[in-house]
């Protein structure tokens, strides 16, 4: 496993599902062509199975993906989000005090103001839409 980032708390971000549910998981991973590869190797970016546990719990931290108007893909909250994924934000329950922040609908920034990660540089069309050069 990669070093310990400074931004996170915690070791283990993947959930494990018992096979029943892993194979119900996988089954709601196709019915709902959700992005993620279940056959990964190692940690992932995304604690998906832990989102399918808590949605089929109804924790509210699981709410329904919308599809994000910077990428126009579908976006699943960042509570999930591992300290792999390049835009993982203080929204984590990984998140330690020093984790990025979302200052605006598009730009992660540090404590410090810098900003770490842009969705619109992601995705030119939506920074043309969005009137930047």
């Amino acid at each position: 496993m990669p070093a310990q980032p400074p931004f996170a708390v915690g070791q283990s971000y993947d959930t494990q599902l018992e096979p029943g549910q892993e194979f119900m998981f996988r089954q709601w991973l196709q019915n709902n062509q959700v992005p993620f590869n279940p056959n990964a190797a190692g940690p992932t970016d995304y604690d998906m199975r832990g989102y399918y546990q808590d949605m089929r719990n109804g924790n509210p931290m699981a709410r329904q993906s919308q599809i994000n108007p910077n990428d126009n893909r579908p976006h699943f909250t960042d509570y999930y989000k591992t300290p792999l994924h390049q835009s993982f934000s203080g929204e984590s329950q990984w998140a330690g005090a020093n984790a990025g922040r979302w200052a605006n609908d598009h730009q992660l920034m540090s404590p410090g103001g810098r900003i770490l990660f842009d969705e619109l540089e992601q995705n030119p069309v939506a920074r043309a839409l969005a009137g930047y050069k």
